[in-house]
């Protein structure tokens, strides 16, 4: 114990050799310089302190953080990606496909032409259901659809994971005319895997979609 504690007042006394060194070795200097000597000789002298304590560390708040760096061109992508492989599984009826491009965690909602479903297994159904009567493979040109209009907030923002808004054509399914109507539609994405970052349609004119202009993608914009 004795020893530690030797130890303890042996580093504590060079540091604040170090330190005084430091403030003073280069003769006389301005105030400024000063402040910023002392803020780095704080970074080494509280290694454990939290930093966002730190006065030499820049805190960024998490809203600026969310828009710095952030490769939307390549998200923008992903998400178009997705989106035209749930158009093709849509068309052709095809369930096993369709369930890969979806989230069907809780809260999963689609609107209809008659109305708002919720619940995957509401959705699940009452597209078995409609498929049965409605034939929606004529329609032309989807391959070329696109989202537009996008919003994309990263994790821990709103919620646990990355997530996005767009809008773009839809078809639903019309069980009376026993035709299909294109309209364009909300979309809400979720991107949850940190391993294997993958993006999923979550909601379709649902109540999720957002619209914050602090993540409004503008692409020709450098500060987005």
């Amino acid at each position: 114990m004795k020893q530690r504690k030797i130890l303890s007042l042996a580093t504590t006394t060079l540091l604040l050799i170090v330190t005084f060194a430091h403030l003073t070795g280069c003769g006389d200097v301005e105030g400024e310089t000063v402040t910023e000597r002392l803020r780095f000789t704080e970074f080494f002298l509280l290694p454990t302190a939290p930093y966002y304590r730190k006065s030499y560390i820049e805190h960024i708040p998490d809203e600026e953080v969310a828009t710095r760096q952030v490769d939307f061109e390549a998200k923008i992508a992903a998400i178009q990606e997705v989106y035209t492989a749930f158009i093709k599984a849509y068309r052709e009826e095809d369930m096993s496909a369709l369930t890969k491009t979806l989230d069907t965690s809780e809260g999963m909602e689609w609107g209809t032409l008659s109305g708002l479903s919720h619940g995957w297994f509401n959705i699940k159904g009452f597209l078995e259901a409609t498929w049965l009567q409605t034939d929606c493979e004529g329609i032309q040109n989807w391959e070329n659809w696109e989202l537009t209009d996008f919003y994309i907030r990263p994790d821990h923002i709103k919620t646990p994971w990355e997530e996005a808004s767009a809008t773009g054509p839809m078809f639903f399914q019309n069980p009376g005319s026993f035709n299909c109507v294109i309209q364009s539609a909300s979309f809400y994405l979720t991107n949850k895997s940190n391993k294997s970052p993958k993006w999923q349609i979550h909601q379709i004119n649902g109540s999720r979609h957002f619209t914050d202009p602090k993540y409004k993608v503008r692409l020709a914009d450098s500060s987005n």
